[in-house]
């Protein structure tokens, strides 16, 4: 008996519509009987402006973009290391080395509003722009804010409740602790039709289980009708069944400017954004791995408990080692953050390529005021560190407490930066009103700000975070005060 044929990719396992400004950075291992590619497994539409980084292992002859071109691409490439060589490729021509990839080799894409170089020895990768808010005139809207409304949105739509005419906008970051998720039209018969928000908010911690519906995915099925855009997610795929993909299984309608992350298991088309394609995909980036995860060696676990013993000094430099089996979503470069003029450095830059030390300078105290919950942080990310960072700003439930205020969580965040790359920073924050939209009471309050470090070229989480402290003072009428900065010292 034949074995059936399965179709692989870090993007799409099979397309037939169109996919423009898109990105992939999933290591998959192409099996036998098996239709793989970097981006894409088999391509019978338009690929177009589409880059792929992913490592494609497995015996035999591999291809880093499409395993099976029977479609355009008119605009893409995939890029290589040194260690590749010409015979293990089938699509060798259509690759570009990490160190010679410049703005000569992208002249017709669009660096200044979809994509950027981070420097000439770079990947390229994707910059995702929050597009604005669908317009509400005459149309229903449905605001989902918590949990339970996402699932009673999820309910609706399975249920054959779906409204093409109705915008459902995500208004906030929501965890899904780690619970099986039921795709959204996971019937094909009954698919998704309306609109969906994504606000730019991230849904997260979620495993999709591929062997019990036919389409898995966050959306199984998104009809002609139906468009998704601004939205973020970070999942598991788990079970091995027809079509499986992080966002969508099977797309008929529009995805914009999305991103999804996730490691798990191939099925039968299984894809790193969406598994079967028939519509259009544009800004859109997926990075995560497809396979088994390599086993962690006793040396870095040894290293990961010496790093937690070690005190945090008055300058905050870190040992970071990127972890190689998780898989977190691509970052956005954070849009306030700006370049400074390069610090006299009191460290020297690293010499060795292998340094990961991870640096940043922040304000150790903060001003507010009732009217105006705007103040300045003085975040930096030095130019001689490794790792860029993403700021969150945190009141805890003890805080929270002493004015009143109850939250179930440990934690509530009041402002979460994008990524911030060395060399840049942001000088001041605005924070969010507590929920219900309530302001700041005044007082003293005693923050912590979690600083997340990721490298730079692959996007990788670092094994190795902080938590400092952030005296913030909210006085009830605007005053003028001296913040004080963190001496940066050896």
């Amino acid at each position: 008996m034949a074995q059936q044929k399965r179709f692989l990719g870090g993007f799409v396992a099979l397309n037939t519509g169109h996919i423009t400004n898109c990105y992939s950075k999933v290591s998959l291992r192409q099996r036998a009987h098996t239709c793989s590619g970097g981006f894409c497994g088999e391509n019978q539409g338009l690929l177009d402006y589409c880059a792929a980084q992913g490592y494609v292992r497995g015996k035999g002859e591999k291809s880093g973009l499409c395993g099976r071109q029977k479609g355009q691409c008119p605009h893409g490439f995939w890029l290589r290391n040194s260690q590749m060589t010409p015979s293990d490729w089938l699509d060798w021509d259509l690759s570009i080395s990490a160190e010679a990839l410049s703005v000569q080799h992208l002249e017709s894409w669009n660096l200044e509003e979809v994509w950027y170089l981070h420097s000439e020895k770079s990947p390229v990768r994707l910059s995702l722009y929050n597009h604005p808010p669908v317009p509400a005139d005459g149309v229903r809207v449905v605001e989902i804010a918590d949990l339970q409304s996402l699932f009673d949105f999820a309910r609706q739509i399975n249920e054959g409740e779906s409204d093409s005419g109705t915008v459902y906008r995500l208004t906030a970051d929501l965890d899904l602790g780690g619970r099986a998720w039921t795709p959204i039209g996971f019937d094909s018969n009954l698919p998704f039709s309306g609109c969906f928000d994504g606000g730019g908010h991230r849904i997260c911690n979620f495993k999709i289980l591929a062997d019990k519906y036919p389409f898995a995915g966050f959306f199984g099925c998104v009809a002609k009708s139906g468009q998704v855009q601004n939205l973020q997610v970070d999942c598991v795929l788990l079970g091995q069944g027809s079509a499986a993909a992080p966002l969508c299984a099977h797309n008929e309608g529009e995805i914009v400017n999305c991103t999804a992350s996730f490691h798990g298991e191939p099925s039968r088309y299984t894809g790193g954004f969406v598994a079967q394609n028939s519509g259009c995909v544009r800004n859109c980036a997926a990075l995560g791995r497809i396979g088994q995860n390599p086993p962690i060696p006793w040396w870095a676990v040894a290293c990961l408990l010496v790093a937690l013993c070690i005190p945090l000094p008055v300058y905050f430099s870190l040992s970071a080692q990127a972890m190689g089996p998780e898989v977190y979503a691509p970052m956005i470069l954070d849009p306030n953050a700006e370049p400074f003029a390069p610090e006299e450095a009191m460290i020297p830059e690293p010499e060795e390529e292998d340094d990961t030390s991870a640096s940043f300078v922040m304000n150790t105290e903060m001003f507010l005021s009732t009217e105006n919950p705007t103040g300045r942080i003085g975040l930096r990310c030095p130019s001689w560190s490794t790792r860029g960072f993403v700021a969150t700003v945190r009141i805890s439930q003890a805080d929270l407490a002493q004015i009143g205020y109850s939250i179930e969580e440990d934690y509530l965040t009041l402002y979460q930066s994008g990524l911030i790359a060395p060399g840049y920073g942001v000088d001041v924050i605005t924070l969010h009103p507590l929920p219900g939209n309530i302001a700041l009471p005044a007082g003293t309050y005693t923050f912590s700000v979690l600083l997340e470090f990721y490298d730079m070229q692959t996007n990788e989480k670092s094994t190795v975070n902080t938590v400092v402290p952030l005296t913030v003072t909210v006085s009830q009428a605007a005053e003028q005060h001296q913040d004080t900065e963190e001496e940066v010292v050896p």
